[in-house]
């Protein structure tokens, strides 16, 4: 009896790993034995990534089982990189690259092997509390934290003569109720103006390559959370732009939860991923939305040509949603 539960136990655990994306299997025949996630999809021949946001919080607030279960995630898809909406270190952010925050609530939470791909960084408010800068000196101490200046852009190739082009953002100063606060004259010094030139520079790129434009910020422009009823000054600042040079994504955190939203008549599809550590569970949307969950967890995306499928995963390991976006 106990032969025939073993190979039944046998045979249920090789079938449910047949059942997972061709990444994972690759990975599993390799030895690797950190789990995955169920019903998480995978398509051949993507760019796939995470986006992960507002996390740093010394593994409290339910980081660390979010962290398991974003390093089974990536495995399943192979993600080529993972994108960090900002707030990375709570509650003030980070004195200098060699502040003990970063082990605490980054290098010892996100530790597993699968987490070791680059990571792809913007400052959020409480990055600015100490020294925002440290965050993108951090660049030239961590081998795979990327943050090469405040703001700055890359392109990657999702299909044959396609590309993505992915623009990173500090949204900090262009917020105006920013500047009432304690890190003023910090705001000052980065010149908004100087950066909305550049980014409108980066957008108006004309390539027949370019078949994406995704813009990462760490402040959103629509949002049914608890900042909902404030003046949507992210909105005035960038909406204009985005709907002008049509970019397809824009990807933030701030609000705790994990959303997404297009709203009617724009071009823009926008998602909030800000749920890595803090969230509250009861809260119900206080806006329009497409999709909300207040809940721990982050986004898989899954990029080609003319397809984004965006997967949203909380900390259980639990797909909440699936979403297909055709270009």
């Amino acid at each position: 009896m106990k032969k025939i539960l073993t190979l039944l136990s046998l045979l249920l655990v090789l079938n449910d790993t047949h059942a997972q994306t061709k990444d994972y299997k690759a990975e599993y025949a390799k030895g690797y034995r950190g789990g995955y996630i169920k019903g998480q999809e995978s398509i051949d021949g993507a760019l796939e990534f995470a986006a992960v946001g507002d996390f740093g919080r010394g593994g409290e607030y339910f980081q660390k089982d979010m962290a398991a279960n974003l390093a089974k995630a990536v495995t399943g898809v192979n993600a080529e990189f993972i994108v960090a909406t900002g707030d990375n270190i709570y509650p003030d952010g980070v004195q200098s690259v060699h502040d003990p925050l970063w082990n605490l609530s980054f290098e010892n939470v996100f530790y597993q092997y699968p987490l070791h791909r680059p990571w792809y960084a913007v400052l959020g408010n409480h990055d600015y509390h100490q020294n925002p800068q440290a965050e993108v000196d951090y660049s030239q101490v961590s081998g795979r934290w990327n943050m090469p200046a405040r703001y700055y852009s890359f392109k990657r190739k999702v299909g044959e003569n396609a590309e993505a082009l992915f623009v990173f953002i500090d949204t900090n100063p262009l917020e105006p109720s920013s500047y009432n606060s304690s890190y003023r004259d910090e705001l000052i010094r980065q010149d908004s103006t100087k950066q909305k030139q550049w980014l409108e520079k980066v957008l108006a790129d004309t390539s027949s390559t370019i078949k994406w434009k995704i813009v990462i910020g760490h402040h959103p422009l629509y949002t049914a959370g608890n900042r909902a009823l404030n003046k949507p000054e992210m909105r005035y600042a960038l909406e204009a732009l985005f709907e002008k040079y049509k970019v397809n994504v824009y990807l933030s955190g701030h609000e705790h939860h994990l959303q997404y939203y297009h709203p009617p008549q724009k071009f823009t599809h926008h998602f909030i991923s800000g749920a890595g550590s803090e969230a509250n569970e009861q809260l119900k949307p206080r806006g329009p939305v497409d999709f909300f969950a207040p809940i721990q967890g982050f986004m898989i995306f899954s990029l080609t040509r003319d397809k984004l499928l965006m997967q949203a995963i909380d900390r259980r390991g639990q797909v909440l949603k699936k979403l297909t976006i055709i270009h």
